[in-house]
């Protein structure tokens, strides 16, 4: 409805004047109440916090710093020394002895009555390990005696220690001494014994290979090895050479190698010279000639003399093999004897030499503990690397000023609780006791417009409704979810059919691309993955791969533009340009909507076409547990929103439900 500007309101009056003085009074007297417990409690809480801050006295704090300062440090064992003594002398500072002691002088000395358990609490330290010193501090009312107690105390400790380290010195130098010469007499004894042992036993060195048993036993090793490799070496040729003779070829001892070559050379010789005569002369001529004939008995008498060397040589090569093998034998079998009986010798003399080393790694640590008896005498009678030089770096001083309490610092903070306070209880008288609200009444208004509705505002009235009433609808398929019972869910908005055919008349190629493809059962994430390699030609259909791959089915539309796109892409992979991301497509949606009129284009999106999508698979009779198989992933908490679709009859298989929404 359109009003004008101009809108009189009629208000009518009611006799409540009485009961309005009465709440007024009242709001009065509860303010005053609430100011009365604000500052009784502020004044209550500072009073009480102000006596007790400016009631203590002032405490005092004298102070003393001593330094220890060591010789320089021979070795790295001594790095932790310094911090021991410095550790050590504060807890001895504190100790019940010394305590005691500074009670007793200063009493005799000061006729200060002081007992150990007041000046445990007068007197603290602070060590800086770091820095070598200790920080004294005596800490009390009376300014002027800290003082004299500081230096009591400090003086006795200092006079102590220093007795203490000279008594401690000459006892660990004379304690050294003693140990030094009992070691000493055990290192001679040690010494001879392995002097004696090592006669005894016929052992030269440590060294295994410089004593004789063990070097005789590496010698007869070596030389079994090599009778071995010898024996092994004759056996192989003489197989390999009987194993020849066998196949009918002929093996020359190397000793007859140049003997029989050179008749064999011989042999070729006069061959070639009867050659070159057939070449002249006749088969008769050659017979009847006397020095062609004695050519011919010299090649015949070579040849024979040839065969018989080689058979000599032969069996004069196998012959050798032979003794070299069997003289390989023998010469393995002598050593592996003597090895056998040495072997015995040899295990005796290693257990004496093992224990020949026990001793002598004995005598040795004998040696190096007597060695470092030494040094350690020696820096203490010289060095004195351990006795520390103590120092005071600052004498006790008689304190002027107090160190607490801070008065002022403690009076804001009692200031500050005192408010804080205060409005705690404020806040809590407001809670207890509250103003009594008045009866609550109805109070009407009458609105008259100065003219009627023109026609025009009326049909446009009309409209919205109609638009209103149409976005909660799916049309006449189906009823749309109730998400007023699920108002912890955040739903897109459910589209029609005829409102979805709107957007797709308007839209440009991507975007009927788009709205297409997500109406066909392709998800938004699914749709932002597609490569020119998905779309298949031949079935005119999207191959979808991943956890949820299937084939969806286009429409022909579809699948044209689909084409034309995978040809433009050229060599790129993906299907859409780089600049498009799920909100890009959202606000082509909305554009979508905003060129066809739809009403609140804002609530579209890809998630609300997926809704639509869902929502038509299941009036159509498609089980919930089904709708990955055509529209890929959708979460268990989405599914359980689709149970309140109304389906047209009982639920139906896959292939009796059409995946295509019918978009023209």
């Amino acid at each position: 409805m359109a009003f004008s500007d101009n809108v009189e309101v009629i208000s009518p009056s009611f006799g409540n004047d009485g009961q309005d003085r009465v709440s007024a009074l009242e709001s009065k007297k509860l303010q005053k109440q609430k100011w009365l417990v604000l500052a009784l409690s502020f004044l209550i809480v500072s009073v009480i916090g102000l006596v007790w801050v400016w009631s203590r006295p002032p405490i005092y704090q004298s102070q003393a710093i001593i330094h220890f300062s060591y010789a320089e440090r021979l070795n790295n064992q001594q790095a932790a020394v310094p911090e021991e003594q410095i550790s050590l002398s504060q807890r001895r500072l504190t100790s019940y002895r010394i305590l005691e002691a500074v009670s007793q002088q200063l009493s005799s000395e000061l006729s200060l009555n002081l007992s150990p358990e007041a000046l445990s609490l007068l007197l603290s330290t602070e060590a800086n390990v770091g820095s070598r010193i200790i920080n004294l501090y005596a800490t009390g009312e009376q300014a002027n005696l800290l003082q004299p107690v500081l230096d009591t105390w400090l003086n006795l400790y200092l006079q102590k220690l220093a007795e203490e380290t000279v008594v401690n010195t000459e006892e660990d130098i004379t304690l050294g001494r003693e140990k030094l010469v009992a070691l000493e007499e055990k290192i001679i004894e040690q010494r001879l014994f392995v002097e004696q042992y090592s006669e005894e036993n016929n052992i030269i060195s440590l060294e295994r290979d410089e004593n004789r048993t063990l070097a005789k036993i590496k010698s007869l090793g070596a030389a079994l090895d090599q009778a071995e490799t010898q024996q092994a070496e004759a056996t192989a040729s003489l197989t390999s050479v009987e194993q020849s003779i066998q196949q009918g070829q002929q093996v020359i001892h190397p000793a007859d190698k140049t003997r029989l070559d050179a008749m064999r050379k011989s042999m070729k010789d006069i061959e070639a010279q009867l050659e070159s005569l057939a070449q002249r002369y006749t088969a008769e001529y050659m017979n009847l000639d006397p020095n062609i004939v004695n050519l011919k008995r010299n090649l015949q008498n070579l040849v024979q003399r040839y065969e018989e060397g080689v058979a000599l040589s032969q069996e004069k090569y196998i012959q050798d093999l032979a003794r070299t093998v069997a003289a390989s034998k023998d010469k393995q079998r002598q050593l592996e004897q003597q090895l056998d009986e040495l072997g015995k010798e040899a295990q005796q003399f290693n257990q004496k030499l093992d224990e020949y080393a026990r001793q002598t790694r004995s005598l040795k640590q004998l040696e190096e503990q007597a060695q470092q008896l030494k040094d350690q005498i020696v820096e203490k009678e010289v060095q004195k690397p351990f006795e520390a030089k103590i120092s005071v770096m600052e004498a006790p001083f008689e304190p002027t000023y107090p160190i607490s309490p801070l008065y002022w610092r403690d009076t804001g903070i009692v200031v500050a609780g005192a408010a804080g306070v205060s409005i705690f209880c404020l806040l809590l008288f407001s809670f207890v006791v509250r103003q009594k609200q008045p009866a609550a009444t109805m109070t009407s208004y009458t609105v008259v417009p100065p003219s009627g509705l023109t026609y025009h505002a009326q049909q446009g009235a009309q409209q919205q409704a109609l638009e209103q009433q149409r976005t909660a609808m799916l049309g006449h398929q189906a009823a749309p979810l109730q998400l007023e019972q699920q108002a912890s869910v955040s739903h897109p908005r459910l589209l029609s059919i005829e409102e979805c055919n709107q957007l797709y008349a308007v839209a440009n190629r991507d975007g009927k691309l788009a709205l297409s493809l997500v109406l066909s059962g392709v998800s938004p994430q699914e749709m932002l993955l597609i490569s020119k390699g998905d779309f298949d030609d031949q079935t005119q259909a999207l191959m979808l791969q991943g956890d949820f791959s299937r084939a969806v089915e286009l429409m022909d539309d579809t699948a044209k533009m689909l084409a034309a796109m995978c040809v433009s892409a050229g060599d790129d992979s993906s299907l859409w340009p780089a600049h498009m991301t799920m909100e890009q497509f959202d606000q082509s949606i909305i554009n979508m909507a905003h060129d066809a009129g739809l009403a609140y284009p804002e609530q579209l999106s890809l998630a609300a076409l997926r809704h639509t999508y869902l929502t038509y698979l299941v009036t159509q009779g498609a089980r919930l547990n089904d709708l990955e198989q055509l529209a890929g992933y959708v979460s268990p908490a989405q599914l359980s929103l689709y149970r309140q679709v109304n389906r047209r009859g009982e639920p139906v298989n896959l292939d009796q439900v059409n995946p295509l929404f019918p978009l023209s």
